[in-house]
């Protein structure tokens, strides 16, 4: 028997297919200017609009770049070489680039971030929470969030590791 939460889910998932389906569709899955170099690219007959056989190059480009990085993660986070990444192999490839991102972010080096740093990093890609609508929670405004600091937002409710 099904719960409520598998009954909701079990219909969430085709509205939500069809919604992306439908944000395709009109044009507002990315932005005017992405969508226009990603034509110009790939548009090899000049009439602005990707064909069929132009939307299959690109698609295979597309197929070859994820390849590619799928290798470059292996070549580097797979240290039992067997070919695929291992659940802890995944955790050490998060940790890396989470690092790398907070680093990134961490304009000042203090090893923690000011509410300025997380918003001037988020303008840059870095999105909070679930497609970037996030809030932020437990930080005081203007308050440096960190590894352990008073506006953490890890999982562990702020407790130093």
């Amino acid at each position: 028997m099904l719960t409520k939460m598998k009954l909701a889910l079990a219909l969430a998932a085709p509205l939500a297919a069809g919604a992306t389906t439908y944000a395709v569709a009109q044009g507002t899955g990315a932005s005017a200017d992405q969508r226009a170099a990603l034509i110009q690219k790939y548009d090899q007959n000049g009439d602005g609009k990707l064909d069929d056989n132009e939307r299959a190059q690109m698609k295979a480009a597309f197929a070859a770049k994820r390849a590619a990085r799928h290798q470059a993660a292996l070549a580097k986070y797979d240290t039992n070489r067997d070919g695929k990444l291992e659940p802890s192999e995944r955790v050490a490839m998060r940790d890396d680039k989470l690092t790398k991102r907070f680093q990134r972010m961490d304009q000042n080096g203090d090893g923690a971030l000011s509410l300025d740093e997380f918003k001037a990093g988020a303008k840059f890609g870095h999105r909070h929470g679930r497609h970037g609508r996030g809030r932020l929670r437990g930080a005081a405004a203007g308050a440096p969030m960190g590894i352990g600091g008073a506006g953490t937002t890890g999982g562990n409710g702020g407790a130093s590791e």
